[in-house]
């Protein structure tokens, strides 16, 4: 009699042989599938830091400044004092605090912060002027020298916290929508411990310059400008002309 087996389907049972080939099969292969997850799970980059309080409506008070981007300065928050302003989805607060230029205002709106950067996402229609002004003085602006920076254009919104990753290609698309709207853009450059600091850029002549880095967007670049200190904000003026698209990642 022959000593092959055959695997019939209408059986309850496969033979003993194939039955134990199969368990080691199935076993090595659930081992190795688990296996492959844990590397692959290693190798992925942490998720950004930052958070986006969405839902939460808090209430701040201070001196609301237009230029070089909308900002609020406040002595009332534990945590921050300046706070970039941006209007809900993509778009910049530009036409919610027209006309508000040094005055102290109060508004309401959600938390956006990464580290000691921040932003509100104003509440429409919220904005009205306090009834007691509040102890801010605008700081003047300090000169930090000319320099030659690389690095990477982010949308500021997502970068500090709305999205993750908010930087790098596969955010390319939506950073872009974000800064055409009136974002405010941010130069991300890293020190040589890879951590990063945040400058807001912005033309030399103090303007917004959305429309003229677009096409630079989340792309390795190298830049020539003018660092500035706004109180504990860093601001880097440039010539849209002098960005300089580098072929290296960074």
């Amino acid at each position: 009699m022959s000593d092959n087996e055959f695997f019939i389907g209408y059986k309850a049972k496969a033979p003993p042989r194939q039955a134990r080939f199969l368990r080691r099969a199935v076993g090595s292969l659930i081992l190795g599938g688990l296996a492959l997850a844990v590397v692959l799970a290693a190798l992925q980059k942490p998720f950004d830091p930052g958070e986006f309080e969405f839902g939460v409506i808090r209430d701040f008070e201070g001196v609301l400044l237009e230029s070089p981007v909308p900002t609020l300065l406040t002595s009332t928050q534990p945590d921050h004092s300046r706070f970039l302003l941006v209007a809900p989805g993509k778009f910049g607060a530009t036409d919610l605090v027209a006309g508000m230029n040094g005055r102290t205002v109060h508004l309401q709106g959600s938390l956006i912060h990464r580290g000691d950067e921040a932003m509100i996402e104003i509440l429409p229609g919220s904005i009205r002027e306090a009834a007691t002004p509040v102890d801010r003085q605008v700081s003047t602006s300090i000169r930090l020298g000319d320099h030659t920076l690389v690095g990477e254009i982010v949308g500021s919104k997502c970068y500090l916290g709305v999205m993750k990753p908010g930087r790098e290609k596969t955010h390319r698309a939506c950073a872009v929508r974000c800064i055409s709207g009136g974002i405010p853009p941010i130069l991300r450059i890293t020190d040589s411990r890879g951590e990063p600091t945040h400058l807001l850029l912005v033309g030399r002549d103090g303007r917004p310059i959305n429309k003229e880095i677009l096409p630079f967007v989340a792309e390795p670049v190298e830049m020539t400008g003018t660092l500035q200190r706004h109180g504990d904000q860093l601001a880097f003026l440039i010539t849209p002309s002098s960005i300089r698209r580098l072929r290296q990642p960074l």
